[in-house]
């Protein structure tokens, strides 16, 4: 009878390549699609979540923010608020398959069959799981093999007195389907898992098919084959010497060795025949490092594994080797990551497409493997990276668009440069000095500074490129140095005038502040260290009209006084802010008019770098010493 393996992979969408619902729905492509065949793929829901969770959570946020008497507890959303805290996925994807690209390719008969098993599965899943509630499902045609993407919000809906009634969880999702816990090898995710699993076995029984195990594959020979071979191998050899030995030569201890070579065959021979017999387990993990370095000590080990969108697979007993190298596991190549994103980004605005960048890391002392993914080792680092561990924007496909989006960037520029210099523009000036910072940049002569830290560098994301283009707009627009100096000034004269009514609604806040502790000391009863009961009943002779009833108007006037004082701070904040980056501004053009905008920068940083180098070299002598 045929058979087909199956997969069944879990993910948690909060955690780094749980789920990416862009790719799921091809809003953008990765290197492995094949966009012709895009229109083959099979979209089943697509909600977005936000309008997921409203759908679901409105009705029990409303009842839990009206019970609330404190401002600090309301939840103005539930998706931002669950998104940003660390106790519970927003979302999670699982990822089925039948069969494997080896013997199940897409456009074949066989992948015809296992999409008709994917359809028939995705299409109870909603039906057998009521709490995981599906905002976005599609079946893929366009890639190696047919898979469907679920992604779907674990929530209750019982058994809370705090908090909300209905809100996400995965645990009490699966506890509400009747999945219970029996110790940690056997909680409610593992058999949930296992019960997913079952359904599609039955699907491939109704297909006429059995489940196969997953192999990997030697040559013709499969692990287990090649490990006998192996195993047997030394035995054999040992057999066919002690054939064609004289008598003589058979002493004791060489049948003593070769009973212990018969036993120690034994063993590997039964461990070949558990190995066999194990089935395949799913591992993920949220910490793409943690995954590369479990990986490389399998592959020391020769312990087989096929790596899957988001993680690997594994026979089962291997399960108490991989949980001793999890814990062994510390996460300190956190900078080895950083390196590895500064080099990118540096190197790769040097570069005409990604196969040079690959050769400029190896030139800086990376070790690149190229397979179905991209990784690099640091120098001195002991483990591979994957590069599109490192976020959307260093897979192969999105550095080659950074690349091309740098080209176009000065290819634009060249063009802007030439227009100016031909309309004799202000703005030349200022394009050349651009155009000046780019190409020492590529050089190496600059560091990389980030407009935006969480963003990857680019032309559209330089710290001190974002400063020249913003005076090359001032610029554009009939600006000076004279002009701006002149706007500085008056900027000056407004600071000064907005200074001087914010120190004086302060004051104002204090006095009325004081009349209103005198007002609670005095109607209220509170206890006061700031004002004595002498004091207040003064403060009632001066205004006899506040009595019991009307002194909590007098509270509002002090607040009105307060938000007052409050405006006209942010204003003196905001003018504060609009000097200091004119007079930034104004430096910069001083520097670009003179020539020596990009030489400073350059002497800075080669000061910041002998002294990082000399700090470098004290400190390794010191180690030297002791």
């Amino acid at each position: 009878m045929d058979s087909f393996s199956i997969s069944f992979t879990l993910g948690k969408g909060s955690a780094p390549h749980g789920g990416n619902i862009r790719h799921n729905n091809r809003d953008y492509y990765a290197d492995n699609v094949q966009k012709n065949n895009t229109a083959l793929n099979v979209e089943y829901k697509r909600q977005d979540i936000e309008e997921a969770f409203h759908e679901l959570f409105d009705e029990a946020l409303k009842e839990y923010n009206d019970k609330q008497t404190r401002k600090d507890r309301v939840i103005e959303d539930y998706y931002s608020h669950l998104k940003n805290s660390r106790r519970e996925s927003h979302f999670y994807e699982a990822i089925i398959q039948f069969g494997n690209v080896e013997d199940t390719p897409c456009g074949s008969e066989r992948g015809e069959i296992a999409k008709q098993m994917l359809d028939e599965y995705m299409k109870e899943f909603q039906k057998r799981n009521p709490n995981l509630f599906v905002f976005n499902a599609v079946l893929h045609m366009d890639e190696a093999s047919p898979h469907i993407h679920i992604d779907f919000i674990p929530y209750y809906t019982k058994g809370r007195t705090n908090g909300l009634t209905k809100g996400v969880s995965m645990k009490a999702a699966l506890d509400e389907q009747g999945f219970t816990a029996h110790g940690k090898m056997s909680n409610r995710l593992i058999a949930w898992e296992a019960s997913e699993r079952k359904e599609m076995e039955k699907i491939l029984s109704n297909h006429k098919f059995v489940r196969a195990e997953k192999q990997d594959y030697h040559k013709h020979m499969t692990v287990e084959e090649y490990k006998y071979k192996m195993a047997e191998a030394p035995m054999c050899e040992a057999l066919r010497k002690q054939h064609f030995v004289s008598s003589e030569k058979i002493t004791e201890e060489n049948i003593r060795k070769l009973k212990m070579a018969a036993e120690d065959s034994k063993e590997k021979i039964a461990r070949l025949e558990k190995e066999k017999a194990s089935p395949h387990k799913s591992f993920f993990y949220s910490d793409p490092d943690k995954q590369a370095f479990i990986q490389s000590r399998m592959d020391a080990a020769h312990i087989p594994y096929v790596e899957t969108e988001n993680g690997f697979d594994a026979q089962e007993c291997y399960v108490e080797q991989i949980r001793q190298w999890e814990k062994a596991f510390k996460s300190s190549s956190r900078s080895f990551r950083d390196k590895l994103i500064d080099d990118i980004d540096r190197l790769l605005m040097q570069c005409k497409d990604v196969e040079e960048l690959y050769k400029k890391l190896q030139a800086e002392g990376y070790t690149m493997k190229f397979g179905k993914y991209v990784s690099a080792r640091p120098p001195k680092a002991e483990r591979f990276i994957r590069l599109k561990s490192l976020g959307e924007e260093y897979n192969e496909r999105a550095l080659q668009n950074r690349i091309q989006n740098s080209i176009k960037f000065e290819r634009k520029l060249t063009e802007n440069i030439e227009k100016a210099k031909a309309e004799n523009s202000p703005t030349y000036k200022t394009l050349s000095t651009i155009r000046f910072y780019t190409v020492t940049f590529k050089k190496g002569l600059l560091p990389c500074r980030k407009k935006f830290k969480q963003q990857p560098f680019s032309w559209t994301n330089d710290a001190e490129l974002d400063k020249l283009l913003m005076l090359n707009k001032k610029i554009n627009q009939g600006a000076t140095i004279e002009s701006m100096k002149a706007d500085f000034a008056k900027l000056e004269q407004q600071l000064k005038e907005k200074s001087e009514a914010a120190a004086d609604a302060l004051k104002k806040v204090q006095r009325l502040s004081k009349g209103q502790e005198a007002f609670e000391v005095l109607y209220e009863g509170k206890k006061s260290d700031k004002i004595t009961l002498e004091e207040a009943q003064m403060y009632q002779k001066r205004y006899p009209n506040i009595n019991a009833n009307t002194y909590r108007q007098a509270i509002e006037i002090v607040d009105e006084a307060r938000r007052e004082h409050d405006s006209i701070n942010d204003e003196v904040k905001e003018l504060e802010k609009e000097i200091r980056e004119l007079s930034g501004a104004i430096s910069i053009a001083e520097q670009v008019r003179a020539g020596t905008y990009v030489q400073e920068l350059v002497s800075k940083e080669n000061i910041h770098r002998n002294g990082a180098s000399e700090k470098k070299s004290v400190k390794s002598q010191q180690t030297v010493i002791k």
